[in-house]
């Protein structure tokens, strides 16, 4: 069906559309007539699109026919033919097209008439699947009038007896429907309205929606391409974007053939998905050989993509005015990269290193090789942007890899990306972003499937993403070209969580089938299951539940064509089931072996604790009858630590901290110390804590009210100003008793009111003989302090970079998410954060005093140089100043700028995601080995000694650190493991955080994900900070989220000619746009699109 193609920025469309309701002939002009050939054309698609429905008709008749004879009805193909006629028979649902009433005939304009079965059309328009008992019903004697010349056709053409026809081959049958499909597929190239309808309805039809939309039966004189050519251009509003459109998209097949080794792949594995039911045998010999020259093409196509992506790379680095040696041109096999290699280097354009690879986990067709291991070096690190010119390496493999100088290395269009920027969006509904129908069609049908087949949303091999135009392949900091020689030694880390469903096994490069496995984690690609590995697993599976199955899976190999081939080891559970996918979630980021403890280290601490003896207070401070207490999140019950001051004389107090003395139950070499050390750290999901030590033993060493408990305590004596007024705090293990459990709500209400006359009434339980005056007055001596020593913290240049933290309030029955609110930082939390970060800073300092070899110290790095470097030159192109040149003026600016922008919501929410980037993660350590002062310094702090002391209930480090200070204060000998073993286990704490914390987050992101699956969509508002050529990056200003704008799923049209500068966008049919650039402010619409949190443009007031 005809209809508008995408118009320009400034323009409006003036296609007319007319349609005759009696003859359902439709018609679109423009402003010049169309030229002969043009005519001729149309005129050919035009008789065969008759003459196919006229088959079908046909077809459908028969089918009818025999399945009322046979006592069966033929509904898949009654069906099918319905819903497809469907496409071009019901009233257009775009906006911008006139209505049938208000079309006029112009003079010049191309008839185009496709007669259909009226009959079989729905009656109720707005309905888009096709009735069953409708498409079921025989056609009435006559027929409309716009069908008699077809049907004299249909019956002067097959004047065969009836039961003959009712004998046709499957085989027949599928050609005819194949014949339709590409029918289909070439009406609608003709503008994106059309792909985007039909593809609504296809995905709306459960016939449809599981037929296969490949477009192997396309004549090689009609392909896609070819068709586009041949149909006529509007004359007036956008024809010469279209133009540039059509060219591009034709630059992007022949890079995809050249570069993409996911198409040559994929759609080799596409096609040759089996046939099922008795059309299988009957064409199994054709298809084994059509899988033979696959085979071939697909593993020269792996070549053939790695020889032109050397080659234009060193091109590029070079310079294209300039023509390369033969001699340094790529033409061998991959074992010749190591040669090539050396010439490359030897010609000096650059250099060969052994370096572990790292996979961008939002994109894994970009890898990148460190450089440099100076953090404050501008030198960039090399990246690899294509799968095969990785050699298919995983994350934390070593590699040998030549990397490009980056001296002459200048941003440009690589293999992925199109020449220039255009005009795209525009999409009348949300669509997979294609602007030609055969990718939309080959993957809309997968798109449109239950939640259930959600890995089988992509055909690429190497990658996982679905569209390659949606990746962004370039580096904004122009980092040099690379290509991997050989990997010299494979990463252990080779097991997968991911989702398989039991259905449509695929060929690869052999005989043998597989099923997909999608992963988890996005730097690992596609992955193939062996069908008959999974029988074991399939069992005696209904049908109905092979699909969607969450699964843990071992990689075995890659094969020669970048597939890699996996095992199944255990079911993790089903997609869609919370708790499935939570438990996913722990298997993905490595936490599988985090198991419930065993009952009898349950039962070890399920009894009242001992009463203290006098054999615990030798070597024990006795501080029951101190006013101590307790300030934590509300819902908090670890109670690691307390907090205590005492008026010494005028203006001079005594501070103190108290932590939990969990060594002291938990005996180093213990066997409960070896599965605690193993497991390193608490995990803190949304709906629940997955505790480090036994519960009961977090209730026996939590400092509650009441209780008497064991405990580290360090002392500072200061002035209210939180000067000291001695050199060294004093350490010592003691006995407290907290006299009350504070929330930071409780605190936070007397600071602000420090006038007001509080009562018990107004807070928890005080025991002890204390009462809410003796803890205000606490609270208020506290707050003066923390808040003198925080001023003078960030004098000294610390840093402090804040992104959103969500509390999701959970539905008590369902567990689903029915709200969420922002976790804010109070003067009441900074306080506490200000005593917890001097004990740890003291303690740090002792025991490295003491055991300069063994100490467990934290360290951070400096960030990334050059990445700051970049951000800063963005941010200078809008007039802002960014000094990265310490901690101390990288705080002062993210001030300043704040104080100065428009919004100084949305630059906080900007800049703490923006210099989140380059920061490093502070990391575990023993101090062995570590003379400079740099190895110890923390650069966010800016302290030269830093630990973990103030949480053993929920950090082993912390544990690890109280030993020390133990055997320092001379209560114990030291402890027993040695330097090695502490770097081991330092090591495996900085990887336990860090999975831990993936895990945190990514539950966080499910649970929203499905908050915004509940409400289906929800309106927010977002800040701009990223901008590439088909998609831009945002955060939300309400939820802190990082969102992926993707240009063309947007109803508003987007201009990127000038990205990643900025972009324009623009409502359909007006003239106004609106500059987006880095920094604005635009809202946005989240929803759930292809089982992803997906954000859509709305043209409200971008500022």
């Amino acid at each position: 069906k005809p209809a508008e193609l995408l118009p320009s920025m400034s323009e409006t469309s003036s296609a007319d559309v007319d349609r005759d309701r009696g003859s359902g002939s439709v018609s679109v002009s423009g402003s010049s007539s169309a030229s002969p050939l043009e005519l001729l054309k149309i005129e050919e698609i035009r008789q065969r699109s008759q003459r196919l429905v006229a088959r079908l008709q046909q077809v459908q008749w028969e089918m009818t026919m025999s399945g009322t004879s046979g006592g069966r009805q033929p509904a898949t193909i009654t069906t099918a033919t319905a819903a497809l006629t469907t496409v071009f028979m019901q009233p257009r649902l775009v906006e911008m097209l006139p209505a049938p009433s208000q079309a006029v005939n112009r003079p010049g304009s191309i008839p185009i008439a496709i007669p259909m079965p009226m009959q079989y059309l729905p009656m109720q328009m707005t309905s888009y699947p096709m009735p069953m008992q409708m498409a079921a019903q025989p056609p009435p004697p006559s027929h409309p009038p716009s069908m008699q010349v077809l049907s004299n056709r249909q019956n002067s053409g097959n004047a065969q007896p009836a039961s003959s026809h009712s004998k046709k081959s499957k085989r027949t049958l599928r050609n005819e429907v194949e014949a339709l499909q590409e029918l289909i597929k070439t009406l609608s190239v003709v503008s994106p309205d059309v792909n985007a309808y039909a593809g609504q309805l296809i995905r709306q039809s459960e016939v449809l929606s599981q037929m296969e939309w490949t477009a192997s039966r396309s004549p090689a004189h009609m392909s896609p391409q070819n068709m586009l050519r041949q149909l006529p251009h509007r004359i007036d509003g956008g024809s010469e974007m279209i133009r540039r459109q059509l060219q591009q998209q034709r630059m992007e097949g022949r890079r995809r053939n050249d570069s993409e080794v996911s198409s040559g792949s994929s759609n080799c594995a596409a096609s040759q998905q089996p046939q099922h039911g008795h059309g299988r045998k009957r064409n199994r010999r054709k298809r084994d050989s059509t899988e033979k020259s696959s085979t071939t093409q697909s593993q020269k196509t792996e070549l053939q993509a790695m020889r032109s992506y050397i080659n234009k790379i060193v091109q590029h680095h070079v310079g294209t005015d300039q023509q390369l040696p033969p001699e340094l041109l790529f033409s061998g096999n991959f074992s010749d990269l190591e040669t090539h290699a050396q010439r490359l280097a030897s010609a000096g354009y650059g250099r060969i290193v052994e370096e572990e690879i790292r996979v961008n986990r939002k994109n894994n067709r970009q890898a990148f090789i460190t450089m440099s291991n100076d953090r404050e070096a501008l030198e960039r690190d090399g990246i690899v942007l294509l799968p095969v010119a990785r050699r298919y390496a995983f994350e934390g493999d070593k590699v040998r890899a030549f990397v490009l100088n980056a001296s002459s290395s200048r941003p440009t269009e690589t293999d992925s990306l199109p020449a220039s920027g255009g005009i795209t969006g525009g999409k009348p509904s949300i669509s997979l972003g294609k602007c030609f129908l055969c990718d939309f069609l080959e993957r809309f049908t997968q798109a449109s499937r239950l939640p259930a087949d959600d890995e089988e949303l992509s055909d690429d091999t190497e990658s996982q993403d679905s569209d390659a135009e949606n990746v962004v392949v370039i580096s904004s900091d122009n980092c040099p070209k690379a290509f991997v020689i050989a990997i010299t030694k494979h990463t252990e880390l080779r097991q997968i969580v991911g989702t398989i469903s039991f259905t449509n096994p695929i060929r690869l490069c052999d005989d043998q089938l597989f099923y997909k496995f999608r992963p988890y984690d996005l730097r690992v690609p596609m992955v193939y299951v062996p069908q008959d590995a999974c029988a074991s697993h399939i069992g005696t599976m209904p049908a109905g539940e092979v699909s969607g199955l969450l699964y843990l899976a071992h990689i075995l190999e890659t094969d020669c064509n970048g597939h890699c081939i996996a095992e199944l080891i255990q079911p993790v559970g089903r997609v869609g089931n919370l708790e499935d996918e939570l438990k996913a979630i722990l298997f993905h980021n490595g936490l599988r072996d985090i198991k419930p403890f065993e009952k009898r280290f349950i039962d070890m601490y399920s009894q009242p604790a001992d009463a203290v003896s006098a054999d615990d207070l030798f070597q024990r401070k006795d501080l029951r009858k101190k006013c101590i207490f307790t300030i934590d999140p509300m819902t908090a019950r670890d109670l690691d630590d307390a907090v205590s001051i005492e008026k010494l004389a005028d203006n001079e107090y005594e501070v103190g901290v108290h932590i939990s003395d969990v060594s002291h139950y938990l005996m180093e070499d213990s066997e409960l110390d070896n599965i605690v050390k193993e497991r390193s750290t608490s995990i803190y999901m949304v709906n629940e804590v997955i505790h480090m030590l036994p519960q009961t033993l977090c209730m026996r060493c939590s400092l509650l009210p009441g209780e008497d408990k064991f405990a580290f305590s360090v002392f500072w004596r200061m002035n209210g100003e939180g000067v000291m007024l001695q050199k060294k705090p004093t350490f010592a293990r003691t006995v407290i008793n907290s006299c009350t459990q504070f929330a930071y709500e409780h605190a936070q209400k007397i600071i602000d009111n420090p006038n007001e006359r509080f009562t018990n009434n107004d807070f928890p339980t005080i025991l002890n003989g204390f009462g809410a005056e003796d803890i205000v007055k606490r609270v208020l001596l506290l707050h003066q302090i923390a808040s003198s020593m925080r001023k003078v913290r960030f004098d000294n240049g610390s840093l402090t970079i804040n992104n959103a933290k969500l509390r999701f309030v959970l539905d008590p029955i369902s567990g689903e998410p029915v709200a969420f609110e922002v976790e804010k930082q109070s003067e009441a939390n900074r306080m506490i954060e200000e005593f917890m970060l001097l004990a740890n800073q003291a303690v740090a300092r002792f025991i490295h005093d003491s055991f300069p070899d063994m100490a467990v110290l934290r360290n951070h790095p400096p960030p990334l140089t050059k990445s700051l470097k970049a951000l800063r030159e963005k941010l200078v192109a809008l007039g802002f100043e960014l000094d990265y040149s310490s901690s101390k003026a990288l705080q002062e600016s993210m001030v300043r700028l704040c104080n100065e922008a428009p919004n100084p919501v949305a630059m906080n929410a900007c800049l703490s995601q923006l210099l989140m980037k380059p920061m490093a993660r502070a990391t575990y350590f023993c101090s062995e080995g570590k003379m400079e002062p740099a190895d110890l310094w923390h650069y966010a702090l800016s302290i030269p000694i830093y630990t973990h002391f103030t949480s053993p209930i929920r950090r082993y480090p912390d544990i690890m650190v109280h030993r020390l200070l133990a055997a320092a204060l001379k209560y114990c000998p030291p402890p027993g493991r040695s330097p090695d073993e502490l770097h081991a286990l330092t090591k495996l704490a900085n990887e336990r955080k860090y999975s831990a914390k993936m895990a945190g987050d990514d539950s966080g992101n499910l649970f929203f994900k499905r908050y915004v699956r509940n409400k289906q969509v929800i309106h927010m508002k977002a800040v701009v900070m990223e901008i590439f050529q088909h998609m831009m990056n945002v955060v939300t200003l309400e939820s802190g989220h990082v969102i992926s704008i993707n240009f063309k799923m947007q109803k508003v049209l987007v201009d990127t000619q000038h990205a990643p500068n900025y972009i324009l966008i623009a409502q359909r049919n007006l003239k106004q746009s609106h500059k987006l650039q880095l920094l604005s402010v635009v809202p946005i619409r989240l929803m759930i699109w292809d089982n992803k949190l997906t954000g859509v443009l709305t043209m409200g007031d971008p500022h």
